[in-house]
């Protein structure tokens, strides 16, 4: 008979489900949206903008435990939901209650928004259950929910987001997909034994990088030609000096998997979402300087920095050994 966990080990795997490491990321792209359709939008909507992703990354997150439920019990038991310390059960009313919030919320601050919960509620659902084993399609439908985080963000200060953000929406979608691709990687061998037909177990480790490369230079060739066509009212220094930030980032973690022997090892491509994960907190914040708002991109940007890196280094042989 198994011993029912304690409050604090419950709690602590509650936690751990959440990703502290990755929380932050989601709440900033929508603060950019907002502020760069307006930058003196009011705190509340800037709370909105804020929060809806926020509980909307952190649902997918509990999503993916529960439909991946059967996957981590053969090959990361020591999640949460396989190892007991939270039940299925609570990772699905958890995800349906933290959809249900968003949504509401979305709808409170603005009823089209509805137009972008609707295909990201979808697009998440359909990724946790089905996509993900179905090569690229999965990567690319996880990516598809941080475009319309941004589009929303712009939506809690006006009607509906202006034509010039969508490249920028786009330059969201390929790098997520980019970064889910990565993640795909380092998973690469569960994935194989659970009978995950991702894109590295279809494909292999050289077509992997290919896609990792191709997805690095989709995302950063719309970002650096989206001022000269739409940044009109942008900060030139504060947009391309902390983007050369995240290029470089990005070139790091890229550059770790392109040089690693074959197969790539696991270890590898964990080093290698560990500095894109800091990577995309920059990119998630730097529109908000962009916009001329460099003091609130930096209250932003700094604790997210100091957050993402302590929970990941906590967290590191918890939730992601790199064996």
């Amino acid at each position: 008979m198994h011993s029912v966990p304690s409050v604090r080990v419950r709690l602590l795997a509650h936690v751990e489900a959440c990703r502290p490491d990755t929380v932050c990321y989601a709440g900033a792209v929508g603060l950019s949206g907002a502020i760069l359709s307006d930058p003196a939008a009011r705190p509340h909507q800037l709370l909105f903008a804020w929060l809806v992703p926020t509980l909307a990354w952190i649902a997918s997150l509990y999503g993916g435990d529960y439909f991946d439920r059967e996957l981590d019990a053969l090959v990361k038991p020591h999640r949460p939901v396989p190892s007991g310390r939270i039940p299925a059960t609570t990772a699905r009313n958890l995800m349906v209650l933290l959809i249900g919030a968003g949504g509401l919320l979305a709808v409170l601050i603005n009823p089209l928004a509805l137009l972008l919960a609707l295909p990201a509620t979808a697009f998440g659902i359909a990724y946790a259950w089905w996509l993900k084993g179905k090569g690229l399609w999965g990567n690319v439908s996880r990516g598809l929910p941080t475009a319309l985080a941004f589009l929303f963000g712009s939506m809690t200060v006006q009607p509906l987001p202006a034509a010039a953000l969508v490249p920028l929406a786009l330059m969201f979608w390929v790098h997520d997909s980019g970064s889910n691709l990565l993640g795909a990687l380092c998973d690469r061998d569960g994935d194989r034994r659970g009978g995950y037909l991702t894109y590295p177990v279809l494909h292999g480790d050289d077509a992997t990088v290919r896609g990792l490369t191709g997805f690095h230079v989709g995302w950063l060739a719309l970002a650096v030609a989206w001022p000269p066509a739409f940044g009109d009212r942008i900060d030139p220094l504060a947009y391309y000096l902390p983007l050369a930030g995240c290029a470089a980032l990005a070139w790091i973690s890229l550059r770790g998997v392109v040089r690693a022997p074959r197969p790539i090892a696991r270890a590898v491509g964990v080093r290698a979402h560990e500095v894109l994960v800091l990577e995309r907190v920059v990119l998630g914040t730097f529109l908000i300087a962009a916009a001329g708002r460099v003091g609130l991109a930096a209250l932003v940007c700094v604790p997210s920095l100091a957050v993402t890196a302590l929970a990941r280094r906590m967290m590191r042989g918890r939730y992601e050994p790199a064996g």
